[in-house]
């Protein structure tokens, strides 16, 4: 959300924060406890007492409380200011529960105008909400304006005689939904087969949430169950853009192995590409999306580890590493925090 205030100057911002007990409440002009609806219903009602012209809302089910996201409600019922929503996921109807479809569909009837990130999400948000959505946008997900930095030395042919790795890359947090394990079994065996892999995982868990730092500890003994210790690093701090973005540069290849196919959106994917890389990933929706419209996206056949370690030695079969990279590079410019900017400062305008 920081970049989108950076990328729109010509606007003034209150900022207003979701938190979770002691967690996140940071410097906003006023915040709300998640865990309570009460507080996210006072929310609403201090933004709706405020001087603001729009409230620009982001969506995404596992940050407004509730076991299934529900506190929003209170949000919405209370809030009478014009909303722009960004729908960071969104499916067809009998994918989620009826308490996320509901969600959804209440997040579309009340905005004045509803963002999505893909054409294909736009597709399924409709046949959700049963029509043609005529207040909904495709904006995609900004990234930031690093100039390009080669990739290094291509792996070639060496890479399986052990003397230059493939290096391989997930950056972001470290959550559940990630897929580590099935990357994994799948670096595994390709390990087995002689290949030389450097695979890094850069990002720390969501504090937030329960569950992802003993998850952690159980892809460490994963990794060591495997023996992949040589071949995996786990950097587990938390990064700034600028150290993602050098952390990135240091690889040849993204790599993402989500488990849901409905998976709608991403910012780390679009990252890695803004960097000049390329990025491999299981057919999750975001990632079709963004293979169907330009270079630098190969899809696996499949979710399961045999697919990701095929698609993997079909990757370090290409010719033309250098020129994809820096192709990649160039697709993503149209996706820069200014350019999406200046798309929201005329939607805010229509508001």
């Amino acid at each position: 959300m920081s970049d989108l205030i950076f990328a729109t100057p010509d606007f003034e911002h209150i900022r207003y924060a979701l938190h979770y007990g002691d967690l996140g409440a940071g410097e906003a002009h006023a915040h709300a406890d998640v865990n309570f609806v009460g507080k996210v219903a006072e929310l609403a009602q201090v933004i709706s007492a405020s001087d603001c012209d729009v409230v620009s809302l982001q969506h995404e089910f596992g940050i407004w409380g509730g076991r299934e996201g529900e506190h929003i409600h209170a949000f919405l019922e209370n809030l009478t200011k014009p909303l722009l929503s960004v729908l960071h996921t969104t499916f067809g109807p009998g994918v989620r529960s009826v308490v996320q479809d509901n969600i959804i569909r209440c997040l579309i009837r009340q905005s004045a105008m509803v963002i999505v990130l893909t054409e294909a999400s736009k597709q399924t948000a409709e046949m959700l909400y049963g029509e043609r959505i005529k207040h909904m946008v495709v904006v995609p997900h900004g990234v930031p304006d690093f100039p390009y930095v080669p990739p290094p030395p291509a792996w070639g042919i060496e890479a399986r005689e052990g003397r230059s790795p493939i290096r391989l890359i997930t950056p972001g947090f470290f959550r559940q939904d990630k897929g580590f394990e099935t990357i994994l079994y799948a670096l595994r065996d390709l390990q087995d087969g002689g290949y030389n892999l450097s695979y890094r995982i850069a990002g720390e868990p969501q504090r937030q949430f329960g569950g992802q730092a003993p998850y952690r500890a159980q892809i460490e003994d994963l990794i060591e169950l495997l023996k992949l210790g040589s071949v995996v690093q786990i950097d587990g701090r938390y990064l700034s853009v600028a150290e993602q973005a050098a952390s990135i540069r240091t690889a040849h290849l993204g790599i993402f192995g989500y488990q849901d196919p409905s998976q709608a959106s991403s910012g780390t994917v679009p990252l890695v590409m803004s960097m000049g890389r390329p990025v491999l990933c299981t057919p999750f929706e975001y990632a079709k999306a963004r293979a169907q419209d330009g270079p630098g996206v190969f899809l696996t056949n499949d979710f399961d580890s045999a697919a990701i370690a095929s698609a993997i030695e079909r990757f370090m079969g290409i010719n033309g590493y250098t020129t994809l990279a820096m192709a990649t590079y160039s697709r993503t410019r149209v996706w820069t925090w200014t350019a999406v900017g200046n798309t929201f400062a005329s939607l805010y305008r229509l508001l």
